[in-house]
């Protein structure tokens, strides 16, 4: 069975420094999601190999990139576009991610990164775009 991008539910945590998470769906704006591991490779070429070389997976780094409309009122495109988050910096851009695929949510420390605000033709909606880069390892909740 072919799995489809809209039967991931991915929500943001538009209060992460009050004590109740206050989870706000991005799939009210956002129509694209990209996620990549973006591993750290360590590579060795030893002197037995005979010039070939062996790759080792040390880290990654999580990276989810969302894209979209820009939807006034909506909880999350309010919440990323306010002065404090988009001119924000360290712990202003800090909050959590939580993505369920069917049975399976993953909870993540996340940091805001290139939120944009593109524009677009005329006849079309703003576009925006919100990369939310992992912050250490997830917890599945």
């Amino acid at each position: 069975m072919v799995e489809l991008n809209n039967q991931i539910n991915a929500e943001l945590d538009v209060t992460p420094n009050v004590g109740t998470r206050s989870w706000q769906s991005l799939g009210k704006a956002f129509k694209s999601i990209s996620q990549t591991l973006g591993e750290n490779v360590y590579t060795a070429s030893y002197l037995s190999d005979g010039g070939f070389s062996s790759s080792e997976v040390t880290g990654l780094n999580f990276t989810v990139t969302f894209r979209g409309d820009y939807v006034a009122g909506d909880p999350v495109i309010e919440y990323i576009f306010s002065r404090d988050i988009l001119y924000g910096v360290g712990d202003a851009r800090k909050t959590k991610l939580r993505l369920t695929k069917e049975n399976k949510v993953v909870i993540w420390d996340v940091t805001m990164t290139k939120i944009q605000e593109a524009g677009g033709d005329a006849n079309e909606p703003n576009s925006v775009t919100l990369e939310l880069k992992g912050a250490g390892k997830p917890d599945a909740a």
